[in-house]
């Protein structure tokens, strides 16, 4: 399940999480929208995880990962295939928004973390970082496939591969998902089990697991310094990955080199996920969360401050490819502190709460730059907002014990 889910995810990603870079500059210049336009659509579309989220995370508990993945991956290869006929941006904002962003974050952003989080328990974060490193090493290989592709047939016919390859390679593992180890006779981690002794009380979406419910979970201090640090983190990361390639392109880099750079980039943070998912399961993982947190700002006060070098961008890839792996481990850690019964709604919540930063802090970076040439103060307020994240990560305790929820609403 842990690579069926991160080659989906990561065949995905190439397309729309990280491919979404490489169409920025390309879409603006054929719609003359500058980069405050480029930002809003993007930012419009990222943000999309926060609101979207909360519907997926609600469908992804009452139904299971399986049908919620198969709706969403349909969408995202539609919407490609529609978005390469697009001939203005309000045509291509809503397509972009209503059927790649919805589906994607249906599909992808929520089902298949909710799958990993489902069949694993004691080895969730290195499964969840197994789960990130192979859908980090596909657009890797794929991204500046992607960018060469636009440079020399355009953004409308790249739109229009990704789509034929979403519904031609993604959509169909759905046949292969299962919402719980427990519906093939197993246990979280893989251990085998009698079918006899699980419960045989199936919904349509499957079998009774535990976990807090949503007002447990908000009764614990926990989740509100997970939630304030996954805001923060959001934010940060939301601002600086839009502009990802314009900003190494105002650090004097070749745009056609930047994209290379976004590829090694995702090549790095192969070994750290498995690192720091390893580490994650050995020591506490806030410790581990806000060491890496740490590690996004630092490599933006970098770019902030140090001269254009080539040491410059190579110790930026370091640092930012390490402070990628949060992800992962931010939501093992809500699977590890409250369990699997609202893993979806709550992991949805946390996005919609980082929906206005991540919103707003691309559109202030590309309006900034539009005024100043310069990304420099942009970059200092999202290092400044990672470290908030990162103490508020480090704050964090888990809770002493994760109830049972054997009552008949805990079920997925």
């Amino acid at each position: 399940m842990v690579v069926l889910a991160g080659m989906a995810h990561g065949l995905n990603a190439a397309a729309v999480n990280k491919g979404y870079m490489v169409f920025l500059l390309p879409v603006t210049d054929a719609f003359g929208i500058g980069r405050i336009g480029g930002s809003v659509v993007f930012s419009l579309a990222r943000a999309g995880d926060g609101p979207f989220g909360v519907v997926a995370g609600w469908l992804i508990d009452r139904f299971g990962p399986k049908p919620i993945f198969f709706v969403g991956s349909t969408m995202v290869g539609i919407g490609f295939l529609l978005l390469g006929q697009s001939e203005n941006i309000f045509t291509f904002s809503v397509i972009y928004i209503a059927l790649i962003t919805v589906g994607s974050v249906l599909a992808f952003s929520n089902a298949t973390s909710a799958l990993v989080n489902n069949w694993f328990d004691a080895k969730r974060a290195f499964a969840m970082a197994f789960y990130q490193a192979i859908s980090s090493i596909i657009p890797a290989i794929l991204v500046p496939g992607l960018a060469f592709l636009i440079l020399k047939e355009g953004w409308d016919t790249a739109a229009m591969v990704c789509g034929v390859s979403i519904l031609l390679l993604v959509t169909p593992m759905t046949l292969w998902i299962e919402n719980t180890p427990e519906a093939q006779g197993l246990l979280p981690d893989g251990s085998g089990v009698s079918r006899k002794s699980i419960p045989e009380e199936p919904t349509i979406s499957g079998y009774i697991v535990t976990g807090y419910d949503l007002s447990g979970a908000f009764h614990t201090v926990s989740y509100w310094l997970l939630f304030v640090g996954s805001i923060c983190r959001l934010t940060s990361k939301g601002g600086f990955m839009v502009h990802f390639i314009p900003i190494l392109v105002w650090k004097e880099v070749d745009q056609g080199l930047a994209s290379i750079y976004l590829g090694l980039s995702l090549f790095l943070v192969v070994p750290f996920y498995l690192c720091f998912g390893w580490l994650a399961d050995k020591f506490p993982k806030n410790i581990v969360l806000a060491t890496t947190t740490m590690s996004g700002s630092a490599a933006m006060l970098v770019l902030a401050i140090a001269p254009t070098s080539n040491l410059t961008i190579y110790i930026f890839l370091i640092m930012f490819a390490i402070s990628e792996t949060s992800g992962s481990n931010n939501w093992a850690t809500i699977g590890d502190y409250f369990g699997r019964k609202s893993y979806g709604r709550l992991r949805g919540l946390t996005q919609f709460g980082a929906t206005p930063g991540v919103l707003f802090a691309p559109i202030f970076a590309g309006w900034w730059f539009d005024k100043t040439s310069s990304y420099e103060f942009p970059l200092w307020c999202f290092t400044l907002c990672g470290v908030v994240g990162g103490i508020s990560y480090l704050l964090m305790r888990k809770p002493s014990q994760i109830p049972d929820g054997r009552q008949p609403n805990s079920r997925i």
